[in-house]
């Protein structure tokens, strides 16, 4: 075994890990992409969003449940295994569901069968070993002294508190006075594209000028950076805001301590969550999204040199996705699904990268345990001859749509929010325009900015021109 790797336990199987990624990434790297099942139809999961944000890496590590491989670095003698439905029935019943899902609505296992008493109880305790979210910790998991608690500190207050620390969060961060202090989950300012436009940048020699959007969403990075750099804003890495609690505090988690804050006012610039979109096979393993992909390449260290990857969307994700694949190595299939990008996708045409538009996705299936098939049908309103469906296999998909607005936190400090599709997701109430913002039940102004407003980087030129798949 090469001295620099590591090795840890799956299922039964040694496996020979890199030392400096995660847990999700090393067995990708060894072939396993299946690290969950779907609790009601037992359907493949895989890593999804890489941030620990979604349920799809929970697995088994040293006789422990529930635990986000994805965000998980990988050490020697690791055990992990994928957490199976706990009843000799569970597959059976889980095909079962899946053959008749017409007959099965969404959430029937607590909407059936709640009288009486005796029938619920029996029913629940029959269907829970279904779930699949695993048995509790083994004997020799448990620590043999009583755990201690999460040490809790408190950082005082800040007359503004900017949550995000992504180019609006510091743009935000900059203009304001007093004591302004950044949070952010990342390690360094920047967000969470800062990664892949300064590796891009430093791969290409700083030659995005055939991609404008690349070019100015760089350009914007560095003035906020050094902007940021100037002004006497603080920037605290590593935090993540779990709570808001009225009328002005936060509770944070850093590693493993919980830490309180209270502010003045607020600027919400937590950006967005990949969405991958409503599609048949939409959770099915070796499909991600963009900022997925920016943390398995970047931070994690997957090597996908030589590896087929299907990009499907449009925006800035979408090429810089592209680019950054093509950067490494990858064996690209692009398809453009918005119009305009005129420039990018001239770019994308002299670079011979494999480039389709007119077309939708309409599904995505897992083949073989180890690649992905994207089924891609006519866009109803292309022009010319009605084409059949497209098939393009891969061994990952990359899904570029616009992001999903995060939002909970400014939810739990008081403000209204209504639902505005258009934008992405829930909003505060009376936003208009890229003004978001207004008074929390405390008394304390608030401001949302960049994605986390809906707002989306990046934006077409002219018509798209069709690009004709064989």
């Amino acid at each position: 075994m090469d001295k620099d790797l590591v090795q840890i336990r799956f299922e039964g199987k040694t496996l020979d890990c890199r030392p400096d990624t995660t847990v999700a990434v090393a067995l990708w790297e060894n072939g396993v992409r299946v690290l969950s099942h779907s609790p009601k139809y037992g359907s493949p999961r895989g890593v999804t969003c890489a941030r620990g944000q979604c349920t799809a890496c929970l697995m088994r590590v040293d006789g422990v449940p529930n635990v986000r491989v994805c965000e998980l670095p990988v050490r020697g003698g690791m055990e992990v295994a994928r957490q199976d439905t706990g009843a000799f029935y569970g597959p059976a019943m889980q095909k079962s569901l899946s053959l008749g899902s017409a007959l099965f609505p969404v959430g029937f296992y607590y909407k059936w069968f709640t009288k009486p008493a005796w029938v619920s109880r029996y029913f629940l305790k029959t269907i829970r070993p279904l779930t699949g979210v695993g048995r509790l910790p083994a004997a020799r998991a448990l620590p043999s002294a009583p755990a201690t608690e999460a040490a809790t500190r408190d950082l005082g207050s800040v007359e503004t508190v900017v949550i995000g620390g992504g180019p609006s969060g510091l743009e935000a961060a900059a203009r304001a006075g007093g004591r302004v202090l950044v949070l952010d989950e990342n390690t360094l300012p920047g967000g969470q594209r800062a990664a892949a436009l300064q590796a891009v940048a430093q791969e290409t020699r700083g030659g995005l000028g055939r991609f404008p959007v690349l070019a100015a969403a760089h350009e914007r990075l560095d003035r906020a950076l050094a902007d940021f750099a100037a002004g006497g804003a603080e920037f605290r890495p590593g935090s993540r805001v779990i709570a808001g609690y009225h009328p002005d505090g936060l509770l944070l988690r850093e590693g493993g301590d919980l830490l309180t804050l209270r502010f003045g006012s607020v600027v919400w610039a937590a950006g967005a969550l990949d969405v991958l979109g409503l599609f048949p096979g939409n959770d099915a393993p070796g499909m991600i999204g963009p900022r997925a992909l920016y943390r398995m390449v970047l931070r994690d260290g997957l090597d996908l040199g030589g590896r087929r990857v299907i990009v499907i969307g449009g925006g800035l994700d979408f090429w810089l996705s592209a680019t950054l694949l093509a950067c490494r190595g990858a064996h690209l299939s692009l398809v453009v699904t918005e119009t305009g990008w005129q420039t990018e996708v001239s770019a994308a045409v002299d670079h011979k990268w494999p480039l389709h538009t007119g077309l939708v996705l309409a599904g995505m299936s897992a083949v073989g345990g180890t690649s992905i098939q994207a089924t891609l049908a006519p866009r109803r309103s292309s022009p010319g001859p009605k084409l059949s469906e497209l098939r393009m296999e891969g061994d990952l998909a990359v899904i570029c749509n616009p992001g999903k607005p995060a939002y909970d936190v400014l939810y739990q400090l008081g403000s209204e929010l209504v639902l505005q599709p258009e934008r992405g997701g829930y909003l505060p109430a009376g936003a208009d325009g890229s003004d978001l913002g207004g008074i929390l039940p405390g008394g304390r102004p608030f401001r949302v900015v960049g994605e986390a407003a809906g707002i989306r980087p990046g934006s077409p030129d002219s018509s798209l021109p069709e690009v004709r798949h064989p």
